[in-house]
């Protein structure tokens, strides 16, 4: 069947069948995560890391401070205090020295100095510029140092004496700003502030290969076959070329910072600093993504170690914190599967396990004991074992899976992201979402999905179509920098499409409690018990706390809860509920209520303003037609029979004879004032008079309405009244 077929070409089917089958996510996680990070006494603003060629040891530089932990427990070994800013640390091949460079002082230059690791003691060898060399490079024999000098070139220096042995000057006209020798030792690269990158021979020489890039060069390395090196750009742009000059591909990224060749030279790893930073691999040939690390924290330079396959085992990354930041697999914890007693349900037996009852408080600290009788390690905290929350709705099944980090791990993450985006001692919220968006991108989502998906049971229809986002529950933001008590919670949110539409009573079953997924941070946390709460849009919630692994299974229904026939008021609240805009009418009705009431009250006030106005004036001026003339109070009583009975003073009412209407306006003639001539019978009120029988001729009507004014009425004092009669004249004498 294969006659007509090559090896090689059955060979190369089989690969492409392969690269076919293979799920198109590869690639889109990591296949490690955050694992631990060092601690450094009173060291912050960790610069620059390196690790021993054997991978033993992990050296970190400071702001002051220059540390060594051991790779794999990283227990700080030996820490060395240093006048000023760390600037690199480089081993030598053969890792017996440690070399680092540090920033001058007013009173002392920039300097160059060395750490004998066999004694971890600082050795008096050191060599001063007057520049600051932010990076030094051992040569491959390890007799020579290699350090940036004032000039703009490279100072080659014997490790002997630390004396100069020859300069590289000449061909760069801005500061260094990455040194690397060859493999074999025959040639150097230089890069600078400019974009200039130069290749020298072993003498230090310049042999005419030039590259100008756009910016700032960050990293430039050969590879182990000194065939091929790459150069970074602080602006993010990486390339490869050959060592005849030839470019072989290049890639744009946010922002470079560093990079490592693979040891068999087939990947490159960049360090690629901004908004998302992350570690991110490369193909060395074609410059394809082919995974990445995301980090939560700034990244200033980067350390690996590899296993004997080439695969990246550990990752180590200076944070601008007190801390390195580890990145690794996670082992397998003491006494995993053995046998014993195991209260959680962890495979960890209780007498290796240090939290007993899986509430994330180690037993040593767990006082939280429900009964006298009982201890305490093996009752858990309810508020951090690990909740489940499930909502169902109409379309949709939603999922919260919520773990709580102990103590010690959630104080370094807050403090690994303190200074992610902001340059503070304060959490922003822009931060933690960083943070968030890293736990997922870093986790196996399609792992988390389908391990889910597999233990949930429906009575009818299937989960479809899961995604899965992450939140920080609490323990970030708002929390003090001293605080070394407050724990991280975090929310895996998975949401399932329902396949059919929900009917009640709905019945669903949990048939198991999924583990922590690789290369996630639940890793860090404790997964079991688990705190169950299951509800919907129309039925109580169902609680079940704790859910032992020991218990198995666990059922759960979903009542559809009856609602009561809301009454008419009700009805019209909820309407206004469901409509808000049908209270925009009722507003606009109101509004122009009060408006036309605030109206109408001004225009009354309007007129009141008026009539006074018009008093005001008409009790200061006079018209020359006006008369005033006394008229005496008169007590008339017509009686047939009898005579006047008694006295009473009346006032007559007195209108104003209006105005005439006069076109032309006629000058204001000054009042008139008659002389008070005291009366015996006291005060005269002088009155304006009108005619008796001017009730009885008709009157014509006036244009200009009557006003009333208030005149000032004076009481007359009291005296005996003379008493006036009339003569009546009866008919009979008329006649005659």
């Amino acid at each position: 069947m294969f006659a007509g077929f090559s090896k090689s070409k059955i060979i190369l089917c089989l690969f492409m069948v392969f690269i076919c089958i293979s799920p198109t996510s590869a690639g889109e996680y990591s296949d490690i995560a955050y694992l631990d990070a060092t601690s450094t006494p009173s060291a912050t603003e960790s610069r620059t890391t390196d690790i021993h060629p054997n991978g033993s040891l992990l050296a970190s530089g400071y702001d002051g401070y220059v540390a060594i932990h051991d790779a794999e427990s990283l227990e700080l070994i030996q820490h060395f205090e240093i006048e000023n800013d760390v600037l690199d640390v480089e081993f030598s091949p053969d890792g017996s020295k440690l070399a680092f460079t540090r920033s001058g002082t007013s009173a002392d230059t920039d300097t160059t100095q060395i750490i004998d690791i066999d004694s971890m003691s600082l050795m008096d060898k050191e060599h001063g510029s007057s520049t600051q060399p932010l990076m030094v490079q051992w040569s491959i024999d390890g007799n020579l140092l290699a350090v940036p000098n004032s000039n703009k070139g490279v100072d080659i220096i014997r490790f002997s004496d630390m004396q100069v042995e020859r300069t590289m000057n000449g061909e760069h006209n801005a500061r260094i700003t990455c040194i690397s020798y060859s493999t074999l030792g025959n040639y150097m690269l230089t890069g600078d502030e400019f974009g200039r990158v130069v290749m020298w021979d072993s003498d230090g020489n310049p042999t005419g290969k030039v590259w100008a890039m756009d910016s700032k060069i960050e990293e430039c390395r050969f590879d182990s076959t000194d065939e091929r090196f790459a150069v970074l750009t602080t602006e993010g742009e990486l390339s490869t070329w050959t060592f005849a000059g030839g470019n072989i591909g290049n890639i744009s990224l946010e922002k470079g910072s560093a990079l490592q060749w693979s040891s068999d030279n087939s990947l490159i790893h960049v360090l690629e600093a901004g908004t998302t930073p992350r570690i991110l691999t490369v193909d060395s040939t074609y410059l394809e993504k082919t995974g990445a690390i995301y980090l939560a924290h700034q990244a200033l330079d980067f350390s690996l170690k590899e296993n004997e396959f080439g695969t990246r085992e550990m990752v180590y990354v200076a944070t601008n914190t007190g801390h390195i930041s580890v990145y690794g697999a996670m082992e397998i914890p003491e006494g995993y599967g053995e046998s014993g007693s195991d209260l959680d349900g962890d495979n960890i037996p209780d007498t290796y396990d240090v939290d007993d009852d899986g509430d994330s408080i180690i037993d040593s600290l767990d006082n939280n004991c429900q009964s006298v009788t009982q201890v305490c390690s093996k009752s858990p905290e309810i508020s951090t074992i690990r909740n489940i929350d499930i909502n169902v709705n109409s379309t949709s099944f939603i999922l919260r899976d919520t773990f709580t980090l102990d103590s010690e791990t959630s104080s370094v993450m807050r403090n690994l992201s303190r200074k992610s985006l902001i340059a503070d001692a304060q959490l922003s919220q822009l931060e933690e979402n960083l943070f968030a968006q890293s736990i997922c991108q870093n986790m196996n989502k399609n792992h988390f999905i389908s391990s889910w998906k597999n233990v949930i049971q429906l009575s009818s229809g299937q989960l479809v179509d899961g995604h899965v986002d992450c939140e920080v529950e609490s323990g970030m933001t708002l929390v003090a920098q001293i605080d070394s008590t407050t724990r991280v919670a975090i929310t895996y949110v998975l949401v399932f499409n329902l396949s059919e539409q929900l009917s009640y009573p709905f019945d669903f079953t949990l048939k198991s409690q999924p583990t922590a997924t690789d290369s996630s941070l639940a890793q860090h946390a404790e997964m079991h018990p688990i705190d169950v709460t299951a509800s919907s849009t129309k039925s109580l919630s169902v609680y079940w706390s704790p859910w032992w692994v020991i218990e198995g299974e666990l059922p759960l229904t979903l009542e559809e809860e009856m609602e009561e026939e809301p009454s008419f008021f009700g009805k019209i609240i909820d309407g206004f509920i469901d409509y808000p805009i049908l209270i925009l009418p009722i507003l606009a009705f109101f509004v122009v209520a009060i408006l036309g009431i605030i109206r109408r009250k001004n225009s009354i006030d309007l007129d009141f303003d008026e009539d006074d106005e018009e008093e005001s004036k008409e009790s200061i001026a006079v018209d020359e037609d006006d008369e005033y003339e006394l008229e005496d109070e008169t007590i008339e009583e017509v009686d047939d029979e009898s005579d006047i009975a008694e006295e009473e003073s009346v006032r007559r009412k007195v209108r104003r004879k209006p105005k005439p209407e006069v076109e032309i306006a006629t000058p204001v003639i000054a009042r008139r004032k008659a002389r008070n001539i005291p009366d015996s019978d006291g005060p005269i009120t002088k009155v304006k008079r009108r005619r008796l029988d001017s009730g009885i001729a008709s009157q014509q009507p006036t244009s200009q309405p009557l006003k009333a004014s208030k005149r000032k009425v004076v009481t007359p004092q009291k005296k005996t009244k003379a008493v006036k009669t009339r003569k009546v004249v009866k008919k009979s004498e008329k006649d005659e």
